[in-house]
């Protein structure tokens, strides 16, 4: 009996729900080699122990343990697996069909290649390319810059002693990546979307306390105090210019005591964001909404908002103002951090039975491109005021506005 050359190991933790299309995505590779090994790690819920006994997918078997969380769960699998590469893939993400047939081409012409991985999608809450940086030791020294399923050597993942189960809080993959590449390993990213991550709907903006971050990245630098010493530099220029910039979008959910952080709704974006699901299933007695685009200038194109019921029903948001300074045919231009959406015909009546409000947008400029945007929007509307298209009132008030936005822009 011959030996698969990939294993591709699955987790799954009361994922049931998600488990065949991981499983399908692997089944549909154009490199047939392999086998799917799915890690029961202990499911409490009826759908996910009911569908993984006696699963019955091609090239598919399924080990049960008892719960010892993601980190063990993947050495669990890892174990058993008798391919020479491994591909970890969580129950919830699924893969290109030409995944496997890219990435072993790579580790196949080099031996000293131990990471390879792709470009990446998120779906389902948020709907983008996920950009990710460009691979560098010192990048990665600063921060994690490799999704959980990447392939790697079963050889490597033995020396560097698996997945350390202790990273309670999560990054233990960040943790394993490091352990590969200070015994020397290269890593190779195929520049093609191969792989799909999930965004739940009530997953959180930032997932990890700060607290739990502190903790975890105290781990790893005891495990690695060689490498980071090594290359020291890099903490001491970050020291220097400390950031952690990201933008978020929001919607307030107003339950009759008005808005407030407490009872709002976060999503982190990006550029490239074309679509924001909200979950609203934990709030009730819901009397108003506000959507907040961006938590910065931005010049944004707001498609399609829905309201989606608890009986499936779907009904499309009508009415939307905004403290926008200008519309530019359907583009909203706002020149505060503090972007606002209203939905002047949303009452009690009409919210009652909401689960989720679906946001189909473009966010065409952010920060300080925003405000050039809107800077050269107000010279256009000025021009056309020196020939004697608009009122002079209003040539009065542009002068007015583009005076106190290029100082907004010379201070920004």
């Amino acid at each position: 009996m011959t030996m698969p050359k990939v294993s591709v190991v699955i987790p799954c933790y009361n994922q049931g729900q998600f488990i065949d299309d991981a499983v399908d995505s692997v089944l549909a590779q154009s490199f047939t080699d392999f086998e799917i090994i799915v890690i029961n790690d202990g499911s409490t819920d009826g759908l996910t122990n009911r569908l993984l006994h006696n699963y019955t997918k091609d090239k598919t078997r399924v080990i049960v343990t008892a719960n010892m969380g993601l980190a063990a769960a993947r050495n669990n699998g890892i174990a058993v697996a008798a391919g020479k590469y491994i591909l970890p893939l969580d129950a919830d993400d699924r893969i290109e069909s030409t995944y496997l047939e890219k990435a072993v081409a790579i580790l196949d012409a080099d031996t000293e290649v131990g990471i390879v991985y792709c470009n990446a999608r998120l779906f389902g809450a948020v709907e983008t390319e996920w950009i990710l940086p460009e691979y560098s030791l010192e990048k990665m020294l600063l921060d994690n810059l490799i999704f959980c399923s990447a392939f790697f050597r079963k050889d490597d993942w033995q020396e560097a002693g698996g997945y350390d189960p202790g990273m309670v809080n999560g990054w233990e993959d960040y943790e394993f990546w490091l352990g590969l590449i200070e015994r020397g390993r290269k890593v190779v990213r195929i520049q093609d979307i191969l792989f799909y991550y999930r965004v739940a709907s009530d997953s959180m903006v930032r997932s990890k306390e700060k607290w739990q971050k502190v903790a975890m990245f105290r781990r790893i630098y005891e495990r690695h105090q060689q490498l980071f010493s090594e290359n020291i530099g890099v903490w001491i220029d970050t020291l220097v210019d400390a950031r952690d910039k990201y933008y978020t979008s929001r919607l307030y959910v107003d339950c009759g005591s008005g808005i407030s952080e407490q009872s709002s709704v976060g999503r982190k974006i990006e550029l490239g964001t074309r679509l924001i699901v909200f979950d609203l299933r934990k709030f009730s007695g819901i009397t108003a909404l506000r959507f907040d685009p961006v938590d910065t200038w931005a010049v944004v194109g707001i498609d399609r908002i829905t309201m989606v019921y608890g009986s499936g029903e779907k009904t499309e948001v009508m009415a939307i103002e905004s403290n926008a300074l200008y519309k530019q045919h359907d583009l909203l231009l706002f020149d505060t951090c503090d972007s606002q959406c209203y939905f002047p015909d949303l009452n009690r009546s009409v919210l009652s039975g909401v689960v989720q409000i679906i946001v189909e947008l473009r966010f065409i400029a952010f920060a300080e491109l925003a405000l050039e945007h809107i800077v050269e929007y107000q010279k256009a509307e000025l021009e056309m005021a020196a020939a004697g298209m608009i009122p002079k009132k209003i040539r009065q008030a542009g002068r007015v506005l583009l005076k106190s936005l290029k100082g907004a822009e010379k201070g920004s």
